[in-house]
């Protein structure tokens, strides 16, 4: 078997800037959706710190009106007005308490598929960089020519 060195075909300076300006096209593109991926998923950590606290000011909330509520009780005679007013604040903490894990539940069910969309982002960024640097060796190396002498000159 025997090597012949195959000719390299040259393109022209305006078929190189074509490509070219692709590519950077293309590499812009994967930058700007990363970027993005990336900021949707900073606002949704922000979401879910944003509830947490929430969540702990809503308990600590409730912890004081129950508390309120059983002082009330050791004085049912002299405040009973007091005590109706701290159960009927009890009940609407409990209930903002509910809200807000809800709430918490959901910013982290969203933080998730931003993660998970943050990947396939940079997955599919991955697989389009590989895609350019195959076009680009494609469009780089030499092309196969038959020669007067190769092996189909018989």
């Amino acid at each position: 078997m025997s090597t012949t060195a195959q000719p390299v075909k040259h393109h022209t300076a305006a078929e190189l800037a074509k490509f070219e300006k692709q590519m950077k096209r293309e590499e812009t593109m994967d930058t700007k959706n990363l970027q993005t991926a990336q900021k949707e998923l900073s606002h949704a950590e922000k979401a879910v710190r944003k509830s947490e606290k929430a969540v702990d000011k809503s308990i600590h909330t409730h912890d004081k009106a129950a508390k309120y509520e059983h002082k009330c009780e050791d004085r049912v005679k002299e405040a009973q007005r007091k005590l109706d007013d701290a159960v009927k604040n009890e009940r609407v903490t409990a209930k903002t308490i509910t809200a807000k894990q809800n709430k918490a539940k959901d910013a982290h069910a969203a933080l998730a598929e931003r993660k998970i969309d943050l990947q396939r982002v940079e997955q599919q960024q991955e697989i389009n960089a590989a895609r350019r640097d195959e076009r680009l060796a494609t469009f780089s190396a030499p092309t196969s020519t038959t020669t007067a002498t190769g092996p189909s000159a018989a």
